[in-house]
């Protein structure tokens, strides 16, 4: 045999030993690359009906996976840059500079820019209902560069950046040909610029499906799918968290009842995350234009005949407080304390008597000055668990008192279309979310006065001018000392009252994940929990 000859022998043996050895370290070692993905299931409630992000309030929720904004919220509640990476504000506010990131793509490869950003801005202010109350005061988005945008606003806006939290930053080159975005379903819909790409909303089995983003800016997110189960029951729901098919909850701006609680905490492997709620979980709003919700002492006479007290124990098991006049939660920076909201019937019914409000034909129902019966509908949302069992209560206290009620369930888009558009209603039970105390001035403007939101339809000279200064200003000393003002307002005209504050709490399997972040605007979904979380088993 020629030396050739041997050295190719004695090479082939050892590479083919090496190979062997490596295998049997790999296989040993536990790294040999696995072909299993990671996935995170997480069940809800939320009643999402279509993948349309314009038209479905949830759906657009979720789409916080897929689609990067401009800003965020970090933990605490501050803004952060996301795809605007820094701003300046020129002309006393009424001007901004967006500095774009320059790395951004979308989904389907193409890059994000100036362009992209320029036209959302101007497209949802113009063919989407709800953002001319978020973009106001915006006159105008304009292409600097193709990383730079300006915006022109009517009037000087020193919290603009918190409005910009909901702009959906989205891709020209498919919005620009459509002209109807609430009734659009094209397979290119749902093209975001975020850490995952939405896949697919199977509808029969009620499953929405989202995948890791290979490509995004900031790297490939740990966990590599996230599936939402949509479940028409919180108690159908809670059974699939404790079988595990479910590895936690969500539901925006909200956790789950206090009362499934004690269902869950006796299982070891179910933990809890209880954060503040700096929204309020319910109130009982007024339409201020009708009368009598018009006159400041029948709202407070109906603040009277209300037990918080009641509805803190019974509803909320304990998880809550009765809430401050000044509406506003604990928590807020600027927070002041106000009297507590109290229970006393005979103060009521002498408010009552006092406006004109009387019993006129004794069959037990207080009248107007005509004879006619005073009935209050009160709408009551369908999507959120609690406020059906909360409605009884109230209508109880309130017929306690002589004041007749109408409970009228609403699903979602009946709600939207009578509250935010219509204004046809007398009064109804809702929340306030933490972003919607922000928004606007913040501290709860925003669904209170008429030139926004506005479910409130406040147009008091007073309120308005507080809020005017609160908008203006860039002097904190001076915004801390309007929010002051602004809390004794509310605790004295109760524009709107608190039924109580809330906390949020959050349930999730122990011994299927840990890493769980949480921001007050988006709670779990936020990043943080995305490029932390470890899920314990594959999927």
């Amino acid at each position: 045999m020629s030396k050739r000859s041997l050295v190719i022998i004695i090479v082939a043996v050892l590479l083919v030993v090496s190979g062997v050895c490596g295998y049997h370290y790999i296989m040993l070692s536990g790294k040999q690359k696995s072909t299993e993905l990671t996935t995170l299931r997480i069940g809800t409630t939320m009643p999402i009906r279509t993948d349309n992000m314009f038209a479905d309030y949830y759906f657009g929720i979720v789409t916080s996976l897929s689609h990067d904004r401009l800003m965020r919220l970090d933990a605490k509640g501050r803004v952060i840059p996301e795809l605007a990476e820094n701003w300046e504000v020129k002309e006393e506010g009424k001007v901004w500079i967006l500095h774009l990131v320059k790395n951004a793509t979308w989904h389907d490869g193409k890059p994000l820019t100036a362009e992209d950003v320029a036209f959302s801005i101007n497209y949802l202010l113009e063919k989407v209902p709800v953002y001319k109350f978020h973009l106001r005061l915006v006159e105008r988005a304009e292409v600097v560069d193709d990383y730079t945008v300006k915006i022109s606003l009517k009037e000087p806006w020193a919290r603009f950046t918190v409005n910009l939290l909901v702009v959906r930053v989205i891709p020209k080159h498919v919005w620009e040909k459509v002209d109807e975005p609430l009734k659009y379903h094209g397979e290119d819909a749902n093209i975001g610029s975020g850490p995952y790409v939405y896949k697919s909303f199977d509808e029969a089995t009620g499953t929405i499906v989202f995948e890791a983003n290979q490509n995004y800016r900031l790297g490939k997110p740990k966990v590599d799918k996230v599936t939402f189960k949509l479940y028409k029951s919180t108690e159908a729901m809670i059974m699939a968290l404790k079988r595990g098919d479910i590895d936690t909850v969500y539901y925006y701006a909200r956790g789950v009842e206090p009362l499934y609680v004690p269902v869950l905490i006796e299982d070891p492997n179910i933990d809890f995350m209880i954060k503040p709620n700096l929204g309020v979980d319910n109130n009982l709003w007024f339409n201020t234009k009708l009368y009598p919700y018009n006159l400041t002492e029948f709202r407070q006479a109906v603040s009277y005949a209300l037990n918080y007290r009641h509805y803190v124990n019974s509803i909320m098991a304990g998880y809550a407080e009765v809430p401050n006049a000044g509406f506003v939660p604990k928590g807020w920076s600027y927070f002041k304390e106000t009297r507590k909201l109290e229970t006393n019937l005979e103060k009521a019914c002498a408010m009552l008597d006092a406006v004109g409000l009387r019993d006129l034909n004794g069959d037990g129902w207080r009248d107007f000055s005509n004879g006619t019966t005073l009935t209050i509908p009160i709408l009551v949302r369908t999507d959120l668990p609690e406020a059906g069992r909360l409605a009884e209560l109230v209508k109880r206290d309130l017929e306690s008192v002589g004041l007749k009620v109408d409970l009228i369930p609403v699903d979602p888009p009946t709600f939207r279309q009578r509250i935010d558009i219509n204004k046809d209603f007398h009064a109804f039970i809702s929340r306030t979310t933490m972003w919607g105390m922000m928004m606007w001035a913040g501290y709860g403007t925003g669904y209170v006065d008429a030139r926004n939101i506005g479910w409130s339809l406040v147009d008091d000279k007073e309120f308005q001018t507080i809020v005017d200064e609160m908008l203006k200003t860039t002097s904190e000393e001076e915004y801390r000392n309007l929010a002051h003002k602004l809390q004794d307002l509310y605790a004295e005209k109760l524009y709107l009252i608190p039924l109580y504050w809330g906390k949020i709490i959050q349930p999730y399997r122990s011994d299927r994940i840990s890493g769980l972040h949480y921001d007050p605007m988006y709670g779990i979904l936020t990043k943080e929990t995305f490029y932390a979380i470890e899920v314990k088993s594959k999927r």
